[in-house]
């Protein structure tokens, strides 16, 4: 279903009969919009200057028989937006649930969207996104939807992520990436490309992931910081910048990063010790 951008008058509308008692499904049809948009407008997370009444959000409970359903579901293939409705539940809830980061005691098999996704979005996905986020909808659904981050959804709406032609046919993605490692592209470049993060296509291209998938394996090694590296790390993180960012910046894993400015490595070098504790 294509998200279409609403007035505010329709936004007053649509919550006043929220409100009343109307169901989010029946208001998406109604509307022409996503049950994950209709759910952000009537709680208020997206388009709250529009005005009308703003309902808090409800978790309802779900059950340990439903938990299981939903982790195969999404296992199988099946799109978190069709799951939310079905169950009547957030897709943030989703996305906890089949990651296991809520009902960790239940059972069903576990997924996690943005860290098993290697394929790249396409141009066609780039475009969706961007009229997805236009119609204002809640970014991380967006993010869940599409098996990607938060951050490749801002990436995308700035501009940096573009999207490639549909590959299919051509040879493995993982394969690409460990092909373009070889050949001395880096890997926040390699992330850049297929719009995932630097850290995964660290295990992709030293075989931490995808074990069975062909293409060059990087040797496992650690790239060693100068001292203006090091002194520019730390006075970076003192300043506020995030370890993610700096990752991308200087491609370095975040765990190599938070050693850097706790002097756990490098205790020698210049620039300022963050807390051990970061």
């Amino acid at each position: 279903m294509a998200s279409v951008p609403l007035t505010d008058a329709q936004v007053r509308e649509l919550r006043e009969k929220y409100a009343a008692g109307a169901r989010q499904v029946q208001l998406a049809a109604e509307y022409g919009v996503r049950q994950n948009t209709v759910s952000s407008l009537v709680t208020g997370r997206s388009r709250q200057e529009a005005g009308g009444p703003i309902m808090p959000g409800k978790a309802r409970k779900v059950t340990s028989a439903e938990v299981v359903a939903i982790r195969e579901a999404i296992a199988a293939g099946a799109p978190r937006a069709e799951v939310s409705e079905r169950y009547g539940i957030s897709h943030q809830m989703v996305s906890n649930i089949a990651s296991g980061r809520a009902f960790a005691d239940v059972g069903g098999p576990l997924t996690s969207s943005a860290a098993t996704r290697a394929r790249p979005l396409t141009v066609e996905q780039v475009a969706r996104i961007r009229e997805r986020v236009a119609a204002g909808e809640d970014r991380q659904t967006i993010a869940d939807d599409f098996g990607v981050s938060h951050w490749t959804i801002a990436s995308v709406v700035r501009g940096a992520t573009t999207g490639v032609e549909d590959a299919t046919g051509e040879d493995d993605e993982v394969v690409q990436m460990r092909r373009l490692h070889s050949a001395g592209v880096s890997q926040t470049e390699i992330a850049r490309r297929f719009g995932t993060s630097q850290q995964w296509v660290s295990l992709i291209v030293r075989g931490s992931s995808h074990a069975a998938h062909g293409g060059p394996i990087a040797e496992a090694h650690r790239r060693r910081l100068g001292d203006d590296e090091v002194r520019g790390i730390r006075e970076a993180y003192a300043a506020g910048t995030p370890l993610a960012d700096l990752s991308e910046r200087y491609d370095v894993a975040p765990a190599i990063l938070r050693l850097v400015v706790t002097g756990r490595t490098y205790a020698d070098r210049p620039g300022p010790i963050a807390d051990q504790h970061v």
